[in-house]
């Protein structure tokens, strides 16, 4: 009934990618946010707001590359 799903070599570097990728890109939206600190609301919010949308693109490649490999 249920199949053997053995995890992929293809899920451990996906996830392994996922996990290092966002906590780089973290860490450098922080430093790039440390230097716009003193800046003004109307320029800290449109980078923010963009900052924390764009992972989201390079994220779902990798998912999707991952999803390949069980097919």
């Amino acid at each position: 009934m249920y199949e053997s799903s053995k995890p992929s070599a293809r899920s451990l570097w996906g996830m392994l990618a996922l996990i290092f990728g966002i906590a780089a890109y973290a860490f450098m939206i922080a430093a790039i946010g440390s230097e716009i600190i003193d800046a003004s609301l109307w320029i800290q919010t449109p980078f923010y707001l963009v900052a924390g949308i764009l992972w989201i693109f390079p994220a779902r490649k990798i998912l999707e590359w991952i999803g390949r490999g069980k097919r």
